[in-house]
């Protein structure tokens, strides 16, 4: 019997409290092998698959086995988003999984599609709660991601700017303080470049302490020389990576070349591309939301075309719902190769608490030439349903 096959009998039979020789023996199977074959499938079915055993659960949970993906090539983006509550300082984090549903039939297969596609869709994706910190929370902090890390950075503690950051492994879901930045950042800017975090102080500053960068290696943070404010302005709004150099943009607009340690000025009226919550690059090429002026019917995602210099709608989403009005309200982020779209709608009040639905829709990229792109919806679910009093505090996608 194929081994992948007898295993997902096993487990259907362990779950439903049959006892069979196959589920009897599945204990006794190697680690090394469990772990070669939890290790192919993908992590959004982790938290169904930990129901199994205590075993499983502890594999799941180990080093060992995202030592094991790492070494196949099995990485993949996992999204993570948090909420904060009215009241409470500290806000929950969520990430995606994917929880089986049941069917109308008695032999319901609860964790085939775990192991492989079925033509039955037996699960749907939702965000399910991870751990917290301990330690106080900043206010307005910034965060970007490193392989399966997760960076807090700066912000503000008790209404003074903080220059704390904090890590959260996304392999255990487990926090820890990194060592912390050379000043206090008011509202800095985080991009991630060639496996190093930049971070740039987007308020009036010294020259002097106007951006430094932290190696994960090295556990160190190191300033970068800038130029004076004639050259960068006096204020950054937004700053982005892309091909190994950071893009500042705000009063002026220039490009650091880290590996050069070049500043480059960007002629006035260049674009510089989409760099707000609704936008993401892919492969080179920006990608953002619009809602256009007018009616609901211009609400839309773009792709940015070099060649013609404007935005072109990306096609063939038919199948995505009526996206709502406002930038701020929709968020796109690199999944991937695909592009992970979050957005939220208010619902009904439910006896006396208003609701809100968190939706989130997976989306590919078809390149057909150098000016038709389009996309195709894997999948779009709500995938939490919370208080409307609650306010969404980040988005964002971590490699495990």
């Amino acid at each position: 019997m194929d081994f992948k096959f007898q295993q997902t009998i096993s487990i259907r039979q362990a779950t439903s409290g049959k006892e069979s020789s196959s589920a009897v023996s599945m204990p006794y199977l190697p680690d090394d092998l469990l772990l070669n074959c939890l290790a192919r499938i993908s992590r959004l079915n982790y938290p169904t698959l930990s129901l199994v055993s205590k075993r499983f659960c502890s594999l799941l949970a180990s080093t060992e086995l995202y030592e094991t993906r790492r070494l196949l090539g099995s990485t993949e983006s996992c999204p993570y988003f948090c909420i904060k509550s009215p009241g409470i300082s500290k806000p929950h984090w969520f990430t995606l999984s994917r929880v089986p549903t049941r069917i109308p039939n008695p032999n319901s297969r609860w964790f085939t599609s775990c192991f492989g596609p079925c033509k039955i869709r037996t699960t749907r994706n939702r965000m399910v709660s991870v751990p917290s910190h301990s330690f106080s929370y900043p206010s307005r902090w910034t965060f970007t991601t490193i392989g399966f890390n997760i960076y807090m950075i700066g912000g503000y503690i008790n209404r003074e700017p903080s220059s704390r950051v904090f890590v959260m492994d996304c392999r255990s879901h487990t926090w820890h303080e990194a060592p912390s930045m050379r000043v206090p950042r008011y509202r800095p800017l985080v991009s991630a470049v060639d496996g190093k975090i930049y971070v740039v102080e987007g308020c009036d500053c010294d020259p002097s302490d106007f951006m430094e960068f932290f190696d994960p290696k090295t556990q160190m943070w190191e300033h970068v020389p800038s130029p004076g404010a004639e050259i960068r302005g006096a204020y950054m709004v937004s700053s982005f990576a892309n091909e190994g150099n950071l893009y500042l943009a705000g009063e002026k607009s220039v490009i650091y070349k880290p590996k050069e340690q070049k500043w480059v000025v960007v002629k006035q009226g260049r674009h510089f591309g989409a760099t707000s919550d609704s936008s993401c690059d892919i492969d080179n090429v920006e990608y953002c939301y619009t809602d256009g002026f007018g009616s609901g019917s211009s609400r839309r995602l773009e792709w940015y075309c070099t060649k013609r210099s404007s935005w072109i709608t990306l096609k063939d989403l038919g199948q995505l719902p009526k996206l709502p009005k406002g930038k701020d309200c929709v968020r796109l982020e690199t999944y991937g190769k695909n592009i992970a779209v979050f957005w939220e709608e208010n619902v009904r009040a439910i006896g006396c608490t208003k609701k809100k639905k968190i939706w989130c829709a997976e989306i590919a990229i078809e390149r057909r030439n150098k000016e038709e792109v389009c996309g195709k919806v894997e999948w779009c679910d709500v995938v939490l349903t919370v208080p409307k009093s609650c306010s969404f505090e980040q988005f964002i996608v971590a490699t495990v």
